[in-house]
């Protein structure tokens, strides 16, 4: 059953073939009984997700990763002058649809999913973000196609289509979209990121040798500046927040340019900073050392799931021993 008072949230990267590294995350997390009450997806990071929301655990979702090969997720595209795409995700549908990733039935079921969902997606004729949930007043029937769409890297994997309009990967425009966290009233945030952090890295990736690996570096660097965006945003809104907080103590009236930044944040976030936002600890970051090679994007091979599942493992204690926070 959904928590009514939702206060840990979950937020998983986009990364494609890199998705067993969240596995890890969520077994380090799961074995400090740490759980969540909201889980925000992109791209794998959606499908990681909606199985948690099917009731999945770490447990049984590192058994279905450690089958996926790479024929289970894509095929080439035999069309490559008429298609948009490098990479055809027929077998990715059939997969989630067929081999018990997914309970559609318990996601959209307020009494039976296992947590608040929320899977973002890029609207290709606009660039604007949509954040799709189980749970919202505007309550979204998440379907394969939402999960897809979120799925749907420019270039290599075809757009999907909601209704008439054409969604690409969310990661295009906020790979670990943390304003959908904060609005879900989460007050305890992790985040699984599979890029390194900025000063962190003791590689940087090789010169693509093809048109996938071009493709690949170009998401790489897409999803570390999205992310580096989002920590911005979040540290802006919790000054907002202090700023609120003293003036409120002082008993004064907000300046009109406060007003106005608080308005714009409002808008931005889908919370009202004013009333509902409470001044946040910085969010723990589990995320590698190294950059993970990046034609790992594309290929699912049991032996690449085994390194990313123990590193998204070690990355995650390793940040929750930096916090502070026991490991056990």
């Amino acid at each position: 059953m959904l928590s009514e008072d939702p206060k840990r949230a979950l937020v998983l990267s986009g990364g494609g073939g890199r998705g067993a590294y969240h596995v890890g995350v969520l077994r380090f997390l799961e074995e400090h009984e740490w759980f969540p009450d909201v889980v925000v997806g992109t791209s794998i990071g959606a499908v990681n997700g909606a199985a948690i929301a099917s009731g999945h655990n770490a447990h049984s979702l590192w058994a279905l990763w450690r089958r996926l090969r790479t024929k289970d997720v894509q095929k080439p595209n035999w069309n490559p002058f008429s298609a948009v795409s490098l990479l055809d995700t027929t077998p990715l549908r059939d997969t989630l649809l067929n081999d018990g990733w997914l309970d559609f039935d318990r996601i959209n079921s307020p009494e039976e999913a296992a947590v608040h969902l929320r899977i973002t997606a890029t609207e290709i004729t606009t660039g604007q973000l949509h954040i799709f949930s189980n749970s919202l007043k505007n309550k979204t029937d998440i379907t394969i196609e939402h999960i897809l769409s979120s799925c749907s890297i420019p270039l290599i994997y075809p757009h999907t289509n909601l209704g008439e309009t054409l969604y690409w990967d969310g990661a295009v425009v906020a790979n670990t979209p943390l304003s959908a966290a904060i609005a879900a009233g989460a007050e305890d945030i992790i985040v699984a990121v599979m890029t390194p952090l900025p000063g962190s890295g003791r590689s940087t990736p090789g010169p693509p040798s093809n048109l996938y690996e071009a493709a690949s570096v170009t998401l790489e660097w897409a999803l570390l500046a999205s992310f580096q965006a989002d920590m911005k945003m979040f540290d802006l809104i919790n000054s907002l927040a202090a700023i609120r907080d003293e003036f409120n103590r002082l008993q004064a009236d907000y300046p009109d340019i406060v007003n106005q930044y608080m308005q714009d944040m409002n808008n931005f976030v889908g919370a009202n900073i004013k009333q509902d936002y409470k001044r946040l600890a910085v969010p723990l970051i589990a995320a590698p050392e190294d950059f993970i090679p990046v034609e790992q994007i594309v290929s699912y091979t049991e032996k690449w799931h085994k390194k990313l599942y123990q590193m998204g493992y070690d990355d995650m204690k390793r940040a929750w021993q930096n916090a502070g926070r026991v490991v056990e």
